[in-house]
């Protein structure tokens, strides 16, 4: 008998192994996702996949239809104004909430994220450290569902982005590392609305380069 630890040990494996698939663009939109065949490719049995493909799908990542089995969803390239009004919103409520409880350390962490940026020698390498400057703030916070919201939404932006965007010169980084230096500032001073302001005008002029 295989224990529950076992089954979810073999789930997770499942999970990670179609989502990284998923999110690299490996499963671009409309792959048809058989379980008896990733159960074969992965050395296990269906029901770990089974299981792996429903939080997927609760991910939006797929859609489970009836008599058709499992499908990777599509991410339109309309969705971008969503996604950066989510971020914005999600990084503002995190700010007001999450300002005053930075610590020093707190701070020295994403000054130096802001200088490794600066320093950055592939728009790769710089969009991984966008990510993890902007995530930081609900995370030093303790605010864990905005931490969540802001990776689930920051994920879904990175595959609208490689999906949609692979041959798009991208932000202006000279710029945007500006205004991260701006929003250091203000999160040193404990402004929060210059902070705001920075982040309204950060994510519209970022999306603006994708419009």
């Amino acid at each position: 008998m295989i224990s529950p630890q076992t089954i979810l040990t073999k789930q997770q494996a499942a999970y990670q192994n179609l989502r990284r698939g998923i999110m690299s663009g490996k499963l671009p939109p409309g792959t048809r996702l058989v379980i008896d065949r990733i159960a074969n490719d992965l050395n296990i049995s269906a029901i770990p996949v089974r299981e792996a493909l429903t939080q997927l799908e609760k991910e939006g990542l797929v859609e489970i239809k009836p008599h058709a089995g499992a499908i990777v969803t599509d991410i339109p390239k309309s969705a971008i104004e969503e996604i950066f009004a989510l971020l914005e919103a999600l990084e503002t409520a995190s700010c007001r909430l999450g300002i005053q409880k930075l610590s020093p350390e707190d701070l020295s962490e994403l000054t130096q994220i802001a200088e490794n940026m600066e320093g950055a020698k592939t728009s790769e390498k710089w969009l991984t450290l966008n990510r993890n400057f902007h995530e930081a703030l609900p995370r030093f916070s303790g605010l864990k569902r905005m931490e969540e919201q802001m990776i689930r939404v920051g994920e879904d932006w990175e595959r609208l982005r490689r999906l949609r965007f692979s041959d798009h010169k991208g932000e202006d980084l000279k710029q945007a590392n500006k205004q991260h230096r701006d929003f250091l500032n203000a999160l040193k001073e404990r402004d929060f609305e210059k902070a705001e302001q920075v982040i309204r005008v950060h994510n519209r002029e970022a999306l603006t380069q994708y419009m």
